[in-house]
């Protein structure tokens, strides 16, 4: 959860319940990425399994614990990818899931506190505990009642949701209290999985796709490509820090949006030019090699909530001083190549490559104003477990109504902070000529 501001007040946890014989065999194969994260999980044994949740904080307002604990129970009986789990039997993995009717939460009253980092410190120690790849519940949730109404917590592990997933929750939830929306129509994540493998192998990826991802790994002499500045970490599995920046409020967002549109592009392509441009100016790089996260949801999947991330390969040629507009029609080329829908997962390009890769520098974006459902709240926080990993750099864009905002982890280190706060620095310099060039109705010869 990092430095996240979390209310005092009234702190309650509610974790998901069922009995043993309510469980029963689910024949639905289960998405590739999720049977490959459960069965790392299981490799290295329970006591070995680092934290690996994902969250979300948002207010409902002043409700009683009764009202938020009905909501809580309706949501997650709508979800059945919530109450279902992937049990391994050596090499083996099969299905077990819940009906609805079977799911009930457990309140436990923590205490009241005076101090927001304590009930933070709490949170964090019980998402740490109550979520995971190879037990059940993956969700478990805690709700801090404050002077200004009741807050809720979500942590899940990331086996099950992803950051669009996380962003429709608060929407989900509301609408609930509203008395509106507690069953979730349509495929699940379970139908998904199983019609993920079936479109896969019917139209596995062409050598095209292939040649472009050993294209970007040949480049960086078999690896995949690392963060363009020095992080000063061995590859020995170290603690990982968070940074969370503001590149661009409201205003400023819609003229950068126009100023891509005008060169060809949009704010995905726009943002990915400014970050070539970074490492361009504080690198000397003449390309930005990266791999880039992007949503696989089909349409008729739009709505289903889960892990739904594909990886992409992506090279932005530039150079110093390089044209704001051309970076982005490059940009633009790049996303275009992408392609959207299933096959894309780390598993599935293990599999096209016949070998593991290990993402060194990853980049997401992601627009929560264009979630299914209700979008979240300008105040709706999406929060992470902190971890122990390999270096690496993922930086994760997210546009919402109050503009851009960028999330960074990477190694804890002097040198890592620098310079990851250079690379950022340098991003979201590029980023506000754009739109202040655009507001005086020309876009930058350069950024």
């Amino acid at each position: 959860m990092g430095d996240s501001a979390v209310p005092d007040g009234r702190l309650v946890f509610w974790t998901p319940t069922a009995s043993a014989p309510a469980w029963a065999d689910d024949p639905r194969a289960p998405a590739l990425v999720h049977e490959d994260h459960v069965r790392a999980a299981a490799s290295r044994g329970a006591r070995c399994v680092d934290p690996a949740w994902i969250g979300v904080s948002f207010g409902v307002g002043r409700v009683g614990p009764r009202q938020v604990g009905s909501a809580l129970s309706a949501w997650l009986r709508g979800h059945e990818h919530l109450r279902s789990r992937l049990v391994t039997y050596g090499e083996r993995c099969a299905r077990r899931t819940l009906p609805a009717s079977a799911v009930t939460l457990r309140r436990e009253d923590v205490g009241v506190f005076a101090d927001g980092r304590a009930v933070r410190r709490q949170i964090e120690a019980f998402f740490d505990r109550g979520t995971g790849p190879l037990g059940w519940p993956q969700v478990v949730f805690a709700t801090v009642e404050g002077v200004a109404g009741v807050t809720v917590f979500a942590g899940a592990d990331h086996g099950v949701v992803d950051a669009y997933t996380l962003a429709m929750i608060p929407g989900e939830v509301r609408d609930v209290l509203r008395g509106e929306g507690a069953v979730t129509r349509g495929p699940t994540f379970l139908d998904v999985g199983a019609e993920e493998r079936v479109l896969t192998d019917r139209a596995p990826a062409g050598p095209e796709h292939a040649d472009h991802w050993r294209s970007l790994l040949r480049r960086a002499h078999g690896r995949t490509p690392a963060f363009p500045l020095p992080l000063g970490a061995s590859e020995e599995p170290l603690p990982q820090r968070s940074a969370y920046h503001r590149l661009l409020d409201g205003p400023a967002a819609a003229r950068f949006a126009a100023a891509s549109g005008a060169a060809g592009g949009t704010t995905a392509s726009g943002l990915l030019a400014c970050l070539a441009l970074a490492a361009a100016k504080v690198a000397g790089e003449r390309q930005l090699s990266v791999i880039s996260l992007a949503n696989t949801r089909l349409d008729h999947w739009r709505a289903v909530p889960g892990w739904l991330v594909g990886l992409h390969p992506v090279r932005i040629p530039t150079a110093p001083g390089a044209a704001f507009a051309d970076t982005v029609a490059l940009a633009t080329a790049e996303l275009r190549r992408r392609g959207p829908g299933p096959g894309s997962s780390l598993p599935h390009i293990n599999r096209l490559l016949r070998r593991e890769i290990r993402p060194r520098f990853v980049v997401s974006y992601l627009d929560v104003r264009r979630v299914a459902g209700t979008p979240p709240r300008p105040d709706d926080v999406m929060l992470r477990s902190r971890v122990h990993g390999r270096p690496a750099v993922y930086l994760w864009l997210t546009r919402g109504e109050r503009g851009v905002h960028l999330s960074a982890r990477f190694p804890d280190t002097a040198v890592a902070r620098t310079n990851v706060e250079r690379f950022v620095t340098a991003a979201a310099r590029a980023a506000a000529r754009v739109a202040d060039a655009h507001r005086a109705g020309a876009v930058p010869a350069s950024a």
